[in-house]
């Protein structure tokens, strides 16, 4: 458009920012900021949203922060904006308490407000509130609650540990459960090892999405983490004559304007010894400072024996390891990944926050991480 000089207007600043954040591009998302604030557009409340949106997909929520707290008018996508952008960070109490202001402010909340908070109440286990919440969609607001809300309802309890309430309420939708109920039903009879009810939404959950990777992968976890072995192998093997094929875990880091993506196991990298000698050293600095690697594996003793441990290496420790490696101290290192952070992971993030003394932000299918101290933004409940 530039090259033609074709001028652009709001709705192609707001697409080009929205394009930056669904890619977690900061730089470039930062670089169209300028534009805007040259051509005079930073006043426009459509693009002031997109850009506290794409500041909130990028990990950087004290960006989102200040454009909020920087708008002269708010609209109620800007106040979805920003619990959104809280809730997907793990701070469910700012979340709560800019759902409460924005009703102050006379803004309407709507069905995408609602995913916002009850996603929120759930990252942080305000059970209560988030039922209270949840109740008065219909009773103060008018609004009929979607599969999404169910969905996030029946989170919120698993989440809690109160399965039978979960089950219960799912048992009393007046909706009939999608998807998205049962797997949120199942991904917690995982960690709290319920298998009665998780071969019960499993069945449900393949009965709806039988092609669906992540429905198999869910049920064999399931198995491995009760040590069930011979049903986790059924799992696979069914999963395998249906012709399902699980989507890999991958990780990705942008380091000098080049996105470096890693795999399980990954030794593709033009970096790869220098990557996995690095982390034997890490391991061992964590490990001098109490970290203890999580056992509790999806393989049994015989096949951890027959393998490399290399091979499972998990791809946020790669991409964390390479990232130690290649960027100046100082620099927060920013990491995405398609899937769930797993326990082990997040538990070696924290020790590694603290050895290196660095911000890592990761991203993963559910939410963001601020790792930092030895601590983590989600106080380990995701």
């Amino acid at each position: 458009m530039n090259k033609v000089e074709v001028e652009p207007s709001v709705f192609t600043f707001t697409s080009a920012v929205s394009a930056a954040g669904n890619l977690a591009e900061v730089k470039q998302g930062k670089l169209i900021q300028a534009m805007i604030f040259k051509r005079g557009f930073d006043s426009e409340i459509e693009i002031s949203n997109a850009l506290i949106t794409m500041y909130a997909k990028c990990g950087s929520i004290s960006d989102s922060k200040r454009k909020f707290l920087e708008m002269a008018e708010k609209n109620d996508v800007t106040w979805n904006a920003m619990i959104t952008a809280y809730s997907q960070h793990g701070d469910g109490l700012q979340a709560v308490n800019h759902f409460e202001n924005m009703k102050k402010s006379g803004s309407v909340p709507n069905h995408v407000t609602f995913i916002g908070v009850l996603t929120a109440c759930s990252h942080v286990g305000l059970v209560n509130e988030g039922i209270c919440y949840f109740e008065s969609m219909k009773k103060e607001h008018g609004l009929v609650p979607k599969p999404e809300h169910y969905a996030c309802v029946v989170d919120l309890l698993s989440r809690a540990g109160l399965l039978s309430r979960a089950r219960k309420f799912v048992e009393e939708m007046p909706i009939k459960p999608d998807p998205m109920v049962w797997r949120t039903l199942l991904s917690s009879c995982i960690v709290h090892k319920n298998i009665e009810l998780g071969e019960l939404a499993a069945k449900n959950l393949l009965d709806l999405e039988p092609e669906d990777s992540a429905s198999y992968v869910l049920l064999s976890n399931m198995y491995a983490v009760s040590r069930r072995w011979n049903y986790r192998d059924q799992t696979r093997e069914m999963m395998k004559n249906r012709g399902v094929r699980k989507e890999p875990g991958r990780s990705w880091i942008e380091v000098m304007n080049k996105i470096h993506a890693f795999f399980v196991g990954d030794k593709l990298h033009p970096l790869a010894d220098e990557i996995y000698e690095y982390l034997e050293e890490l391991n061992n600095r964590a490990a001098d400072i109490g970290y203890v690697q999580d056992h509790n594996s999806l393989l049994n003793e015989t096949e951890m024996e027959q393998k490399d441990p290399t091979l499972y290496v998990h791809s946020e420790k790669l991409a964390v390891t390479f990232a130690l490696l290649s960027l100046p101290d100082g620099i927060p290192i920013r990491v995405m990944k398609n899937l769930r952070v797993c326990s082990d992971c997040h538990n070696w993030i924290k020790f590694i926050s603290r050895i290196s003394n660095r911000e890592i932000v990761v991203r993963d299918a559910y939410r963001f991480h601020h790792f930092e101290n030895g601590n983590c933004s989600c106080k380990d409940f995701w």
